[in-house]
Formats: structure tokens, sequence, C-alpha cells
């Protein structure tokens, strides 16, 4: 099963609302207590990368981090516990459209419930930007958008589909363990499906990009209230992630994850008996590691 399902997480300056999720979807299950535990630290050095925080904004942002961690904890990896669960007792077997697509709406919510609370740490953070952190974070939009393009736009098609085909042989490798030749083959023949588009795909993430950037320079020329601010980052949130105004980007997006899961299935059906134990074992082992977390004291 792979984890390009829950691509409904946004990219750039936003994604900091969905780090805790990425640690728990793409960390190897070795590196995710670790990982996890310093979640806080690590999604302030992340976006203090993208904004250049001063010592007050760090140490603010840090107490909101603390707070948000707490609560993710608390509430949010005995939900995760329970997806697990649900997929872990799938994996043994051949599985369906049907029935691993569902999971889809509940991981969706948990997205969801994420943003939202960390709507006030971005609207603190927002009233309190400088013009030189945007011109910073402008300057960090460019830097990734430069290599985005050097991954996904530029070189020969072969070069590009190469690169698609290692990002999904690099998940299907960690939960199956070894892929046969004729996997890898199914593997090409399945990312060749995908209706993947690089263009509209690099033109959602500038469109994003200079939402944002509008938004901050409004917050931080016009100064307005709290309840204002947060209205606005509540709103530019969910245009970053699960509300694109882009209909034509929308339309495209939901086929794109509908895709996703199917061709998931298809390679999940595809494997053997030694292989769908080893990904029954991953995932049993990241079971492990949540328990774990969770009966952690703060």
């Amino acid at each position: 099963m792979s984890n390009r399902i829950y691509r409904f997480l946004s990219c750039g300056f936003l994604r900091l609302a969905c780090v805790l999720v990425l640690a728990l979807c793409g960390q190897g299950c070795s590196l995710l207590q670790t990982t996890y535990n310093q979640g806080t630290e690590i999604t302030q050095w992340w976006l203090d990368g993208y904004v250049d925080l001063n010592s007050k904004q760090k140490a603010t942002l840090k107490k909101d981090l603390s707070e948000i961690h707490s609560w993710h904890r608390e509430t949010q990896l005995p939900l995760y516990l329970e997806i697990l669960h649900t997929l872990d007792a799938k994996l043994l077997g051949n599985v369906s459209v049907e029935s691993i697509c569902s999971l889809e709406p509940e991981l969706k919510a948990r997205v969801q419930d994420l943003l939202v609370e960390f709507e006030p740490a971005l609207t603190h953070l927002a009233l309190h930007l400088k013009p030189e952190q945007l011109t910073h974070l402008q300057r960090k939009y460019d830097k990734n958008n430069k290599e985005w393009r050097a991954d996904w736009l530029e070189g020969s098609a072969e070069d590009r589909l190469q690169f698609r085909i290692k990002k999904d042989r690099d998940i299907g490798e960690r939960l199956y363990g070894t892929l046969t030749p004729a996997q890898l083959n199914l593997l090409r023949e399945l990312v060749l499906e995908s209706p993947f588009d690089a263009e509209k795909t690099y033109a959602e993430r500038l469109r994003r990009q200079a939402d944002s950037i509008q938004v901050l320079k409004t917050i931080e020329r016009e100064h307005p209230a709290y309840t204002e601010a947060h209205q606005s980052i509540h709103a530019l949130l969910l245009r970053s992630t699960l509300e694109s105004p882009d209909p034509s980007y929308q339309e495209y997006h939901i086929r794109s994850l509908e895709s996703q899961c199917a061709r998931a299935v298809k390679f999940h059906n595809s494997t053997s008996e030694r292989q769908r134990k080893n990904a029954a074992k991953t995932v049993q082992a990241l079971e492990h590691d949540l328990v774990e977390l969770m009966n952690k004291k703060n």
C-alpha cells in the first residue's frame, strides 16, 4: 500500500500544518518515535528556514507548538492507530479499491483537524512577521521551485519517468521488501497510467505560494485584529490543502487521488504471501511505535 494516497497534504509554507502527519506517513518505523518526540523542535527549525524567525517569535512559536504536540499525542495518535488497525487486517490478502479508498475520508478528517489546531499558532506568527521575513519567504519559495522543476519538469521524458518510478519503488520496497522484475515492470506501467501532470501541479504550487505571500503581506501591512487575521489564515489553509479555488485543478486533484489509490491496490494484489507478511509486519511495528508514543508522558 502506498502512502502516495496522502498527497492532499499541501506543499511549501503551509506544509507546516502537516509536519506531524508526514512524520507518521513518511518515516521508517525505527525513526518514528525519535522524529515525533522532537516534533516541536523539528517544526520550528523547518519554519525558521522559511521566514528566519527572531528570538521573540521563536519563544512564542515554541509554546504554541508544544501545546499542539500535546493535543496531537492525546487525541490524534489513537485515531491513527485505528486507521492502521483497519489497514493491517487487509494486508495479508487481496484488497479492493472500495476497501482501501474508503479510508480517505478518515485521513482527510485527520488533516482537517490538524489544520484547525494549527490556525492560532499560524495567526500569531502572521501578525508578527516583518517585511524582510516575507522577502526571505519568497526567496525560499524560489529556491525550492528551482529544485522542484529540476526533478519534475526538466531533463528528458525518460529521466522524469525514471525519477517518478524510483520514488514509487522506494515506497514499495520500504513496505514489501525487494520487488521482483515483474513487479518493477508493473510499477512502470502504473506510473505511465497515472494522470499526473507536472505542469498543472507546478501551476497550483505557484498559485498557493502567491496566495500565501499576498495574505501574509496584507496582514503585515494592515495589522488587523486577531479574529480577522485568524479568518484569513483559516481560508488560506483550506485553499492551500483541501479546497483549491481552481475548479480545473480540483477536478484533476480528485482524479489523481482516485488513480493513486486504484494503482496502489493493483500493485498490492501483485505481491506474494511473503511480501504481504513483510508489509503487515511493517505496519504492526508502526502500530507498536504509536502505542509507545501514546503512553509516553510529556
